[in-house]
């Protein structure tokens, strides 16, 4: 019976355990849709659509192919506590353009990752590419 309640014990644990947020959202991410607040979503081209690579300490590259200089370095900052939505935040700061873009983190896992932006009122869901270089 010991037995038992130790394997379900460790099972559960290695069910649960996953990395914290913050590094759950480091990574190469490609835009697959933007959605609108009534549910209506546009689908982004393979291959065409933006990519968002995420690095610690918080460096980023957001690449545009719309973009007529394709590649951003940006900064960012990360918070999971005390933020105004009450929920972990990403604040991405475009220096060479002097503004800022707040996104709530509302999905991060080994696959999607959801930002909504409650500026726009919308929300981009992201396909990891692959993890991000050390």
């Amino acid at each position: 019976m010991k037995k038992i309640l130790f394997f379900l014990v460790i099972l559960s644990l290695l069910i649960g355990c996953q990395p914290p947020l913050q590094e759950r959202i480091l990574g190469i991410w490609e835009r697959t849709s933007v959605c609108a607040a009534d549910g209506q979503c546009k689908n982004s081209e393979p291959g065409k659509a933006p990519k968002l690579s995420i690095f610690r300490p918080g460096l980023a590259i957001y690449e545009n192919p719309e973009d007529p200089e394709n590649q951003r370095k940006i900064e960012y900052e990360f918070y999971e506590k005390e933020t105004k939505s009450r929920e972990p935040e990403l604040i991405f700061r475009f220096l060479n353009l002097g503004f800022d873009i707040r996104y709530i983190v509302k999905k991060a896992n080994k696959e999607t990752l959801e930002l909504s932006n409650p500026d726009l009122n919308n929300t981009e869901i992201y396909k990891k590419l692959g993890p991000a270089p050390e």
